[in-house]
């Protein structure tokens, strides 16, 4: 009763700044004055995000939770082991889409599940796998650009690239950058302690969508549901579509075909054996896009509609529209639902169909960093054409992607800017009140740390001040190791402490209000910070130009594994509130699988960005190639300026009328044969919710009662999840085998063309390389395959029952 009382009295002192506050029920205020509400029980579900249920429920894991939350080591290295496996797959998924989502997560609890692992043991387990996960992911949205910067022709200057790589600089880079993001990530675990009580006990935030883990771990707990059995076909349901996909795409970009000189995929062979003349499938079909009627020449696309003269009639010679085949984005889509999927295309149908179009018909010039001058977008072919004719061999081409890459992206980066930075204004109370957050949370007000007797309740807060100082030298040495001045890294080392604390913690709070985390649009800030000290202050820290940026690019990369990890560790603390974990356990998770991901996941990262930058393989990576253009911009003073406070606008204002100005962006930064099968993705999930799922959900309830209605449900809404799982897993694993063997393919060239290996002349396109290039990715496969059906059937998730033990 006495906790009853204070309870009510930080609601009502709280519940007039949280809009998303639900209030107490009546049964519910019975039980917890009672004392027989628990968890997972029908009473918690209903007081969800109370305040009064959070704080009841830490007075009870307070007492409690010691009997209920189990440190398990070798089952939490089973959870970093597929965390660390799946940041690789992740990289790749982040680089292609522009977004870092992972299914980790749903292998990890699937697999703990059918284990019969405790829900306590798979939430802690999967506090590692999500944290090793996402130790990479500056390395996915901002390592990349300097690359970009270092190969790519688009952002060369005009007396060279502005970064040059030298022997050995970039694993030098590499290494930097890895071991401060462990650093960094431990610290982004840490700074979210302070306000895991605040922000999810006192006044919660509600982190929307976090009902589908919390319901997978009530599912967990309850055997007599039939969740292990569903557990297993789920995971069958994975590799299913994992090898559907691998199989589909294998047709769409594998080089199935090797006649006349080219290399080319199965689906663009048979598109372009079927014509007559000009007239034939190719027009509409090429390159793993069904698009717009762009031609043929020969029975070969054209790919897009050139703009010219003679065909300035033609409405598509001014934008571009299509759909990819790419499995992944429709699986983003279902994830994200319709109104998500909607705002991000969005940004790219007002880019596609309003921007495009409007400045190529009004003859926009462009800046071009090869001659120091801008061109009009009409002209923009024959004048490179002048330029260098072997370069640019054609005075005709696709104006509407010169003037996307070179005006819109412009915009677009801005719109991420600003939609990011009114994002934080939005939050300026937060921000306000954080101080006095961070006073009481220090003070101990309501919390304990070690139980005497039982062991540590939280991670104790006195860590956090002592792991500041630790990376804020640790910065400081490594950058300097790596060859940076001293006094540069002291720079660095401060503003990383700074802005990982104060812009991680607004970025936490709008992904617990929103359930996106704005981890691009507050990396946008950092770099302007950061490139705006080095680049104005180069003489006084030792700095030329290109070490200024890539200093500014390394640390927005370890800046943003550090704000990523604050992310990740709210959901894991979320859920372990209504199932007893213990904080502690949690935060042992996440920072126990920060090592190995960090590593594997930038590792992977860094070999694919690499073959981007080398044109071997084709990925979208929004984020590099904006970080990268970013650079440009700000290195040299030029770039249109006024584009990006139009786009900073933009921005804010979509920021201001929907809460999703990053998104909206990030989608004009995207193109259209991207993101539409996104959209499609969210349209179909909600058609499917409403016109099948919702009907058979209703039937239930009234014959077998709302709780296997509610449980009913979210075990085939899971079905569908591991169907998108695959989806994702299958696209990122062939994708990832496609990077290695491109890369593979160009050890076969020299200066002079395809070499002579084992004595065959020009081995890479010889019979005898095909033969082995197939031999090899069906062999990796089985061996990959066989694997993974020994090792679940070893754990009996395959092929009959097997006992915990056993497992």
């Amino acid at each position: 009763m006495i906790f009853l009382a204070k309870s009510n009295a930080s609601d009502q002192k709280t519940v007039s700044k949280s809009a998303y506050r639900q209030p107490v029920t009546p049964e519910g205020l019975k039980a917890i004055e009672s004392g027989t509400l628990t968890w997972l029980d029908d009473e918690m579900y209903n007081n969800l995000n109370t305040g009064v249920l959070e704080q009841y429920l830490e007075e009870k894991n307070l007492e409690e939770s010691f009997e209920v939350s189990h440190w398990n080591t070798p089952k939490v290295l089973i959870g970093i082991g597929i965390g660390a496996v799946f940041s690789g797959v992740t990289a790749y998924i982040g680089l292609k889409l522009g977004l870092a989502i992972s299914a980790a997560w749903y292998i990890a609890y699937l697999l703990g599940m059918a284990l019969k692992w405790s829900p306590s043991e798979v939430n802690i387990a999967t506090s590692a796998t999500t944290g090793a996960t996402h130790a990479s992911t500056g390395f996915i949205f901002t390592f990349p650009a300097i690359f970009l910067l270092a190969s790519q022709p688009a952002y060369a200057l005009a007396d060279g690239p502005l970064v040059t790589l030298e022997d050995g600089e970039a694993f030098t880079l590499a290494f930097i950058g890895i071991v401060a993001s462990m650093f960094a990530g431990f610290l982004g675990v840490m700074y979210f302690i302070i306000f895991r009580r605040v922000w999810l006990v006192e006044d919660p935030l509600p982190l929307p969508g976090f009902e589908a883990t919390l319901k997978m771990l009530d599912i967990s707990s309850d055997v007599s549901t039939g969740a292990v059995e569903h557990a297993r076909d789920s995971l069958k349901t994975i590799g299913l579509w994992t090898v559907v996909t691998m199989v589909g795409l294998f047709l769409v970009e594998y080089p199935l075909i090797w006649a006349n000189d080219r290399k080319v995929a199965l689906l663009d062979f048979i598109a372009e054996s079927l014509h007559f003349g000009d007239l034939g499938l190719a027009t509409f079909y090429s390159n793993g896009k069904i698009h717009q009627p762009s031609g043929t020449s020969d029975g070969v696309s054209l790919g897009y509609t050139h703009w010219s003269e003679e065909t300035a009639w033609n409405p598509f010679s001014y934008t571009y529209i299509g759909v990819a085949l790419t499995p992944s984005m429709f699986a983003i889509g279902w994830f994200m639902k319709a109104r998500v999927a909607f705002l991000v295309n969005l940004g790219t149908l007002v880019g596609w169909l309003f921007l495009v179009p409007l400045a190529v018909g009004l003859n926009v010039p462009v800046y071009e960093a090869q001659l120091g001058a801008s061109v009009p977008v009409q002209d923009y072919h024959a004048t490179m054409n002048a330029f260098n004719p072997a370069k640019y061999p054609s005075s005709t081409g696709a104006a509407q992607m010169v003037i996307f890459a070179k005006t819109v992206r412009t915009i677009a980066i801005g719109a991420i800017v600003g939609g990011g930075m009114f994002g934080l204004a939005k939050m300026w109370r937060t921000f306000a009140n954080i101080f006095t957050d961070i006073g009481a949370a220090f003070k101990g007000d309501g919390s304990q740390e070690y139980m005497e007797g039982k062991g540590w309740y939280e991670w104790p807060l006195k860590h956090i001040p002592i792991f500041m100082g630790i990376t804020f030298f640790a910065m400081i040495v490594i950058f300097s190791v790596g060859g940076f001045s001293p006094l540069s890294a002291l720079v660095f080392a401060s503003v990383l402490i700074l802005t990982t604390f104060m812009l991680g913690a607004i970025a936490v709070r709008v992904m617990g209000e929103t359930g996106i985390e704005p981890v691009s649009g507050t990396s946008f800030i950092v770099l302007l910070m950061l490139l705006g000290v080095f680049l104005n202050a180069q003489d006084l820290l030792q700095l030329n130009t290109q070490d200024a940026v890539l200093l500014g690019l390394v640390g927005t990369t370890v800046f943003g594994s550090a704000i990523s990890m604050s992310g990740t560790v709210i959901g894991d603390y979320k859920n372990s509130l209504y199932i007893g974990n213990r904080p502690y356990h949690i935060s042992k998770g996440n920072i126990m699988g920060v090592v190995p991901g960090a590593i594997i996941g930038a590792g992977v990262a860094i070999f694919l960005s690499i073959q981007l930058a080398e044109g071997r393989i084709q990925l979208i990576a929004p984020q590099a190639n904006a970080f990268a253009t970013f650079s440009v911009i700000f290195a040299e003073g030029q770039g249109d300026l006024t584009l990006l406070a139009l786009g900073f606008l933009l921005g804010m204002f979509v920021e201001w009328a929907t809460g999703m100005g990053t998104s909206f962006g990030l989608g004009m930064y995207l193109d259209v044969p991207h993101t539409l099968p996104m959209l499609i993705g969210g349209v179909a999930r909600d058609r499917w919710e409403d016109k099948k799922l919702q009907p058979r959900i209703d039937a239930l309830k009234e014959k077998e009662g709302t709780t296997v209605a509610e449980k009913k449900r979210a075990l085939i809404l899971l079905s569908t999840f591991m169907v998108a799982a695959g989806l994702l897993t299958g696209e990122a694993f062939f994708g990832t085998e496609s990077s290695i063997l491109s890369f593979i393919d160009s050890l076969w060239y020299d200066d002079e063309g395809a070499r002579t290996v084992m004595g065959i002349d020009n081995f890479a396109n010889s019979g005898a390389w095909y033969a082995i290039r197939m031999g090899g990715l069906i062999f990796l496969n089985v061996a990959i395959g066989a694997t993974i059906y020994l090792l679940f059937k070893r754990a009996g998730v395959i092929g009959g029952d097997s006992s915990p033990a056993e497992a």
